[in-house]
């Protein structure tokens, strides 16, 4: 979203409130709308083969075919009232894989960033069936940012959460990188603070260790002073005050919203891995953990973002 010029904003079928669109709107108006593009897709239920559309006179292509301008007639209308005064464009979706179609249109629409309203997920999501905002969570070719129904402070923190663990990974590197751009981007807009969230996981070494002198309490201690070390050198080189620093020993997944309720942001920028078929499955990704407790928006970049959208030299990863 670096120049935030356009943005693609996913509607919730014949819902009053819209989360996403109020979220896109607000970006636009405060980087000037009239510069600003938003498009809306909304996805609807495809018609699939049953005893009723058997036994209708009309065929499953019309039946689709009035399902997707009725839908249409009715995001018109509701754009012409709570969008009022935006540059919207509609689009409507009648897909089996609607995940697909949207990270499909906005590789296609080259947008900046793409908005969706958060989900509650049950405790077999990811083993039964992929909910649609998890789907662009992990293959998105653009930043998601998932809306929280919450009150917004445009003027209040951007968080970042950083891994920093394994210096020599030029990809974790970049991911790094690119999520600074984009939250010092939004905070340019919305006159709104970066700060730095880290969690440093702590070494639990094999209990057969027995040696003479070994002290675990001082590994431990050695990888936590390397790893404030790291954030607060990487928050140097970006001119963040050391302050704005937040650094913590335990696992991301607990530390991460532990920090964003007591900062309150207004977003919290986070990478994720990214991973398919049985490992996400069982494990899932932090990103989406994390999301789901969370009280403030959440910024999701993904590698695929990263590699598609900024081509980066070797110079510039040592950043």
């Amino acid at each position: 979203m670096r120049k935030l010029k356009k943005i693609l904003v996913v509607i919730e079928p014949k819902q009053m409130r819209q989360v996403a669109l109020e979220r896109a709107m607000a970006l636009a108006q405060a980087a000037g709308k009239d510069r600003r593009k938003i498009i809306a897709v909304m996805p609807v239920s495809e018609m699939t083969p049953g005893i009723p559309s058997v036994l209708s006179v009309e065929s499953k292509e019309d039946i689709n075919a009035d399902v997707t301008a009725k839908s249409e007639k009715w995001l018109k209308s509701y754009l012409s009232i709570h969008a009022m005064g935006y540059d919207v464009e509609t689009r409507i979706i009648s897909s089996k894989n609607v995940g697909k179609q949207i990270t499909q249109m906005a590789r296609d629409e080259a947008v900046d960033l793409l908005i969706k309203a958060h989900e509650v997920h049950g405790m077999f999501d990811s083993v039964l069936f992929t909910p649609l905002d998890w789907q662009l969570l992990r293959h998105a070719p653009v930043p998601v940012l998932i809306a929280k129904d919450h009150i917004w402070h445009p003027t209040g923190i951007i968080a970042i959460a950083l891994d920093l663990s394994d210096p020599e990974d030029t990809e974790l590197k970049m991911l790094n990188v690119r999520l600074l751009r984009e939250a010092q981007e939004v905070s340019r807009i919305m006159h709104c603070k970066i700060h730095i969230l880290n969690a440093i996981p702590p070494i639990l070494p094999p209990a057969a260790i027995d040696l003479p002198g070994f002290a675990p309490d001082l590994l431990g201690d050695a990888a936590l002073k390397e790893g404030c070390k790291a954030v607060l050198s990487f928050a140097a080189r970006h001119k963040i005050p050391a302050e704005y620093c937040h650094i913590r020993e335990g696992q991301p997944d607990d530390v991460i919203p532990t920090l964003c309720a007591e900062l309150n942001p207004t977003a919290l920028f986070i990478g994720t891995s990214a991973r398919k078929g049985i490992a996400v499955a069982l494990a899932g990704n932090i990103c989406e953990r994390v999301v789901d407790e969370l009280d403030c928006d959440c910024a999701v970049i993904t590698p695929k973002a990263v590699i598609e959208r900024i081509p980066v030299s070797s110079e510039a990863v040592t950043e």
